[in-house]
């Protein structure tokens, strides 16, 4: 390498880079229009939608779209090594232990066989194979913004982004979705959103190591 080829490296080196949340809020809103795409053409809104948003349906919405936000701030934190995240993983953990404590009522409240009625459906498969597949372009965009970052423990953050992915992409199948009994919706959805937060962790150590 000459002393050109040497100037023109250090000078490439000293131009300022994206962060997180720049690429974040330049990648999410393009994911977010592939995967509504995606929705509207494969998928649809249920018929009875506008009133299920005025019902406690509306919580099986909600609820995906929190663990979205909790998540997306602990990927966030776990991205920035100077930005203590501790807060943001109770507050993710407590959110958690909020959802299995709902889970425990609704079970004790109707029993295995309430639990049995709500997932013999078809929307169960329908459910467990289309969260995922909504999620994979939202993990694409979440994934790219966090590689900016410099990640100490990149399995927990690609588990934490599969969260932040599974979430937003569970919120919006809940809009096709027309099971809204507790007891389907806590388990399928969770369980829907399990293997994003796997996936990403599996790969989180190949694509965010630091």
């Amino acid at each position: 390498m000459n002393t050109d080829d040497l100037i023109a490296v250090l000078a490439a080196d000293t131009l300022p880079q994206q962060t997180v949340g720049q690429r974040l809020w330049r990648a999410l809103p393009v994911a977010i229009g592939v995967t509504v795409l995606a929705f509207v053409v494969f998928w649809g809104a249920r018929a009875d939608m506008m009133a299920a948003l005025n019902s406690a349906a509306i919580l099986k919405t909600i609820f995906p779209l929190v663990l979205a936000l909790l998540a997306g701030a602990l990927a966030f934190g776990l991205a920035r090594p100077g930005l203590r995240a501790d807060m943001r993983m109770a507050a993710l953990g407590l959110f958690a232990a909020g959802l299995i404590a709902a889970f425990a009522m609704a079970l004790a409240r109707d029993g295995v066989s309430g639990l049995t009625g709500a997932l013999a459906t078809p929307s169960l498969v329908t459910c467990l194979l289309s969260v995922p597949t909504l999620a994979l372009p939202l993990l694409g965009a979440v994934f790219w913004a966090l590689s900016a970052g410099a990640a100490l423990r990149p399995r927990l953050t690609g588990a934490v982004a599969g969260l932040l992915a599974g979430g937003l992409s569970a919120a919006l199948y809940s809009l096709h979705c027309d099971q809204d009994a507790a007891l389907f919706v806590l388990p399928a959805y969770s369980t829907a959103i399990l293997p994003v937060a796997l996936f990403g962790a599996a790969i989180g150590p190949r694509l965010l190591k630091w």
